[in-house]
């Protein structure tokens, strides 16, 4: 049996590869090969593509920018001044490609930002005028937040919701291709060898979250806190060492979290083992839980980028938000990292841009407030999503029915107006600036 797995390209106005990896496909691979499935992949998104070579410069931590063409803006983004891009390998590169592949028995479409449906749409269109005769099924984030949009319109046989592991081999049966085979939930692993070159890793050593903040979905996709087994995370950064990375970002959406029980055991069998690499944390750390002795470890071990998720210094808006963080509590975060080691260039706390609280999140001082901290400070576009507390109040501004208008780009300018966030985004760089120049 022979799978082909996709993912697309990514239509909008700015992306950046913020080690950005499609870890629910690899995971979908790495079952179907344990299944006996030879499998052909095809990473739109790749900036080491074997099947084109990109101009764009990558920085030390394997971070870059996308190759990019741009298009024409859908009609609902026209009140937008900025240029849609999408982004990715070519378009042509991508039908060279897949024209020459054996006709795959069944075909695995992953997706992201709801928004970014236009390359999952394009992609599928494309498989069907190949593949007319073969069974595509349609997982990840979109699929999952936006059932019936993608059950809809997409073009896909099969709408696959919620974390791969779940009910694949199910799925499977159901298409005609049964397995004895049994999988422990949580227990996969991303597969990292269909990539022929890679310039940073992915670790997970949890999955889901144990907040309920207003704005995000993550609970809704996996549910609560559960951390991975152990050795499970361990054998996959040695799997990633070997191949050369030095660089491995943690998707964990709580990645401090009952760390005495899943980071700090991970942390102590990667000193245990000499495993020498730079760790970054792109998904928001939380603050509340950063010790002295957590943040001497961290430092200790090789943790290089410390993002901490902030939002606001309004009291009232973090307790309308789910009262994630306090004020205090990110003033003594980086104070216990800064005080064992860590570089102040090294940390940024994260402020939301264009939440519809705005009237209530003093922004600016919050910008300023983070300043004071003397570390950076990083505006986060605010989303919203369909099925959130917040994402269902901004119907009162957007159609919460129609995916694009989840654009985190376009929905802060037609909150806040297009001179506001200049102002704002201005704002930021200055306060980043005068850091740089103290």
């Amino acid at each position: 049996m022979r799978a082909l797995l996709v993912n697309p390209w990514v239509y909008d106005f700015k992306a950046f590869d913020f080690w950005n990896k499609p870890v629910g496909l690899l995971i979908v691979a790495n079952i179907l090969k344990t299944l006996g499935f030879e499998i052909d992949f095809i990473d739109c998104m790749d900036r080491l593509s074997p099947y084109y070579k990109t101009k764009t410069k990558t920085d030390v931590y394997g971070r870059g920018k996308y190759h990019h063409e741009v298009v024409e803006k859908p009609e609902i983004f026209k009140i937008v001044p900025r240029c849609y891009k999408r982004y990715g390998i070519p378009r042509e590169c991508f039908l060279k490609v897949i024209k020459k592949l054996p006709r795959p028995d069944i075909v695995f479409v992953t997706s992201s930002m709801t928004y970014w449906y236009l390359g999952v749409f394009e992609v599928i269109k494309i498989l069907k005028e190949v593949f007319p005769k073969t069974k595509i099924i349609l997982g990840g984030i979109y699929a999952t937040i936006c059932q019936k949009h993608a059950e809809k319109y997409s073009g896909a046989d099969i709408i696959f919701t919620g974390p791969s592991e779940a009910h694949l081999i199910d799925l499977l049966a159901d298409l005609g291709h049964p397995t004895t085979t049994e999988l422990n939930p949580g227990r996969t692993t991303p597969d990292f060898s269909l990539y022929k070159k890679l310039h940073y890793g992915i670790i997970l050593t949890s999955r889901g979250c144990p907040f309920n903040c207003t704005y995000c979905c993550a609970p809704r996709l996996y549910g609560g806190f559960k951390p991975r087994p152990l050795g499970r995370s361990v054998a996959e950064l040695e799997l990633l060492v070997q191949r050369g990375v030095r660089n491995i970002a943690f998707y964990d959406d709580a990645l401090l979290f009952e760390a005495d029980k899943v980071l700090v055991p991970f942390l102590e069998e990667v000193l245990s083992r000499n495993i020498k690499v730079n760790f970054h944390t792109p998904n928001a750390l939380g603050a509340r839980f950063m010790t002295r002795e957590l943040a001497e470890l961290m430092v200790r071990v090789g943790f290089r980028t410390f993002y901490i998720g902030f939002e606001s210094k309004s009291a009232h808006f973090q307790e309308r938000t789910g009262s994630k963080v306090r004020s205090e509590e990110l003033a003594e975060a980086v104070e216990h990292l800064t005080c064992t080691g860590a570089e102040r260039t090294s940390i940024t706390a994260y402020h939301m841009l264009g939440h519809p609280g705005y009237d209530i999140q003093q922004l600016d001082e919050s910008m300023r407030f983070v300043n004071r901290l003397g570390i950076r400070g990083m505006l986060a576009d605010f989303s919203p999503i369909p099925g959130t507390v917040d994402g269902e109040y901004c119907r009162k501004w957007v159609d919460m029915d129609e995916p694009l208008m989840h654009n985190k780009t376009a929905f802060a300018i037609i909150l806040l107006g297009f001179e506001e966030v200049n102002r704002i985004k201005e704002l930021q760089r200055r306060l980043n600036r005068s850091l740089s120049s103290a």
